[in-house]
């Protein structure tokens, strides 16, 4: 069984950040990516004569700093023991499932960027109204895509678990878009053009583990000791040292950012 544990799914968010443009910041903070928002078509040209030279205009998109998302759980020594290891096998395997769903909540939301997180995937992108046609939503999807410039051959599909599965069964063996399940609400169907996302950090959740820790036990937790007039002390607090505990730490850190029009969404489907 704790073989088993030890493979947590991966998250909607790891799927759809494989796909997408990796980029590097390590020793620094955060980088421009550059996007053309004109640029000269290439044309056929007659041998002999001059290749015209291409001019264009460039926009920034922005990308970085690396944001955290992060969850602690703390379990006794003698709970350990009298699993045989088990118990923080299963901790453990619970804390990458939360970490992955806080991760793809806020991806896949239309939240605006802030100091905490980057703005979601729907952020100031206009939804398409669902309809009881799965392909005619789909192609919707797509031509939004390639309406606003952007290559639509490799479009993800992200969507809940009904539209989902829906699209697995009714595809071809000739249908070539990824399909990825999300915690998304039903009807939600959301596409991503991966040449338009960019991605930096790690969004795999990883875990720690430690014996000498201090917690505020609690959810939001606070600073445990605040200066002030008067100082302010969380409660409860608990020792891992003194209660012969340990604590685990799941954190992925990441950010992404993405194009305009490179994604599109349909709320309320139907089928």
């Amino acid at each position: 069984m704790a073989k088993l544990m030890l493979l947590a799914p991966q998250s909607a968010a790891a799927k759809l950040f494989e796909l997408a443009v990796q980029i590097d910041l390590a020793g620094i903070s955060s980088f421009s990516f550059p996007l053309p928002s004109t640029f000269t078509e290439a044309k056929f040209v007659e041998e002999g004569f001059p290749i015209p030279v291409g001019q264009g205009v460039f926009a920034g998109m922005p990308l970085g700093p690396v944001r955290k998302v992060a969850l602690i759980a703390a379990l006794t020594n003698e709970l350990e023991t009298a699993s045989a290891s088990v118990a923080s096998t299963i901790i453990e395997h619970v804390l990458k499932i939360a970490v992955g769903n806080g991760l793809a909540k806020v991806l896949f939301s239309d939240d605006a960027a802030s100091d905490l997180a980057p703005a979601g995937l729907l952020n100031g992108v206009v939804p398409i109204a669902g309809s009881a046609s799965m392909s005619a939503d789909l192609g919707a999807l797509v031509g939004a895509i390639s309406a606003a410039g952007i290559d639509a051959e490799n479009t993800v599909l992200i969507a809940a678990a009904e539209q989902a599965m829906a699209i697995k069964l009714a595809a071809g063996p000739h249908f070539n878009h990824r399909v990825i399940s999300a915690p998304l609400d039903p009807g939600t169907v959301i596409a991503v053009a991966v040449e338009g996302l960019a991605v930096a950090g790690e969004g795999t959740p990883e875990v720690t583990a430690t014996r000498h820790s201090l917690l505020h036990v609690a959810d939001p937790s606070e600073v445990i000791g605040a200066p002030g007039a008067p100082a302010t002390i969380a409660a409860p607090v608990v020792s891992m040292f003194q209660t012969d505990s340990f604590a685990l730490k799941c954190v992925a850190r990441v950010t992404w950012s993405a194009a305009p029009g490179a994604v599109a969404w349909i709320e309320s489907a139907t089928w």
